[in-house]
């Protein structure tokens, strides 16, 4: 289901709704779909499960070569250990742990681009990323409290 989900949010993003929506609008699908796999699906199947929506962003987003797909494993391993220091089932935590990763992901990704001599970066650059945290963020709450609900009457 996390593998359908993924794969239906990039396809919508990056071809339906890239021409008609601004792309600090679009959630970031594969992200969500790697941090849940970290925070709620434990051992083998998280990572797994994390690889496919790894590979989809690194597949969508013009980067160098595996830049996205190595950051994003990273990031399920770092949402794991979130996952097993932290009891993340209340909407507050789900909110901060999620605005947390997004906004390490973009400074990085600032830091690394400016490493690399890149300056493509703006005042209204930094307002549309904003928008992505927050629009993203705010939409991991329901998805992930119902995924998780989910997750737990399967198991039971």
């Amino acid at each position: 289901m996390l593998l359908a989900a993924s794969y239906a949010g990039v396809a919508a993003s990056v071809w339906w709704l890239s021409g008609y929506v601004p792309w600090f609008l679009l959630p970031d699908v594969p992200f969500l779909a790697i941090v849940y796999a970290g925070l709620f699906l434990g051992g083998p199947a998280g990572f797994l499960a994390a690889i496919p929506p790894a590979v989809f962003r690194e597949v969508t987003v013009s980067a160098p070569s595996w830049t996205f797909f190595l950051s994003s494993m990273a990031l399920f391993f770092v949402s794991r250990e979130i996952a097993l220091r932290l009891f993340v089932r209340a909407e507050y935590y789900i909110l901060t742990v999620v605005v947390g990763l997004l906004l390490t992901e973009s400074l990085s990704i600032v830091i690394l681009m400016l490493l690399s001599g890149s300056r493509p970066f703006s005042l209204l650059w930094g307002a549309e990323e904003a928008v992505r945290i927050a629009w993203t963020g705010l939409l991991a709450v329901p998805l992930y409290m119902d995924l998780s609900s989910r997750w737990l009457r399967v198991k039971e």
